[in-house]
């Protein structure tokens, strides 16, 4: 009989162990709780501060992309004039090739010498353009003249 008292009491010793311990661990889950609870409790306000100036990065974001969008609409056209001109000069490309076949080089020279002329008073009149851009109003304009003696003068209206 006392071996079964004594069993019994090394069950109960064991059983208070094991309820101490359960205690001590749902002690220690309760405080990481009740911390967890006031740690969301800050996130909780530090998002109410947050949140608005998130909403309004948002909209600025989309106001930006909105505005982006138009523009990269609005070179649409740019492209499509330089796909044109792309083509247009494959075309010119395969008409010369095709005609350059047939033409003597005397022909060419010759039916090219207005396409050049053209080009290069373009150009002149592009310069002129220019200079005339650059000039400021405050700059004159004067007429110089030759004398007898070989001097320029500057022609004086009155």
């Amino acid at each position: 009989m006392g071996i079964i008292y004594l069993t019994c009491l090394l069950l109960a010793i064991a059983f208070v162990i094991i309820v101490i311990y359960a205690a001590l661990v749902l002690k220690r889950i309760s405080d990481t709780m009740r911390t967890l609870g006031k740690t969301l409790g800050e996130v909780e306000t530090e998002l109410q501060h947050i949140t608005p100036e998130l909403r309004k990065t948002v909209q600025e974001t989309e106001n930006i992309v909105d505005d982006m969008s138009d523009k990269l609409k609005a070179t649409d056209s740019l492209f499509d004039t330089m796909e044109n001109v792309g083509v247009s000069v494959n075309a010119v490309n395969q008409v010369y090739d095709r005609n350059s076949k047939k033409l003597s080089d005397e022909e060419f020279d010759s039916k090219m010498k207005p396409v050049i002329e053209g080009i290069k008073w373009s150009e002149a009149a592009f310069l002129l353009y220019s200079k005339w851009k650059k000039q400021k109003p405050t700059e004159k304009n004067e007429v110089m003249l030759q004398d007898e003696n070989t001097n320029i003068v500057p022609f004086k209206q009155s």
